[in-house]
C-alpha cells in the first residue's frame, strides 16, 4: 500500500500548466490511484472503506466527464476533490 501511495503522490506532484499537461497528469493520477485502491482493498477493505469509496467516486466522475476530457479545469477539479479527500483521510487515519 505504501508503494502505491508513493506512486500516486509522485503523479500528483507533477502539476500542470495547460490543458494537455493537465490531461496527462490526470491520466497518470487515475492510473496510480487505481493501484492504490486495489492495494487498500487487499490490505484491509473494511478499515480503508472511506478512501476506497472516495477513490471510486473520483473514478466515476472521470468516467462521467470523459477520461479524455480531464484537461478542462472544471472536470479535473471535480475529479481531484474526492482524490484529495481520500489522500487526506489516509494521512490522518493510517
Amino acid at each position: 500500500m505504501e508503494e502505491a501511495l508513493a506512486a500516486y503522490q509522485k503523479a500528483a506532484a507533477a502539476g500542470c500548466t495547460d490543458a494537455p499537461s493537465c490531461q496527462e497528469q490526470m491520466t497518470a493520477k487515475l492510473k496510480a490511484v487505481k493501484d492504490l485502491r486495489v492495494a487498500l482493498a487487499a490490505e484491509d477493505r473494511a478499515a480503508y472503506a472511506e478512501p476506497i469509496r472516495l477513490i471510486r467516486r473520483a473514478e466515476s466522475l472521470a468516467d462521467h466527464y470523459g477520461r479524455d476530457n480531464l484537461g478542462a479545469k472544471g472536470n479535473s477539479l471535480a475529479v481531484n476533490q474526492p482524490l484529495q479527500q481520500a489522500i487526506s483521510w489516509l494521512a490522518v487515519n493510517r
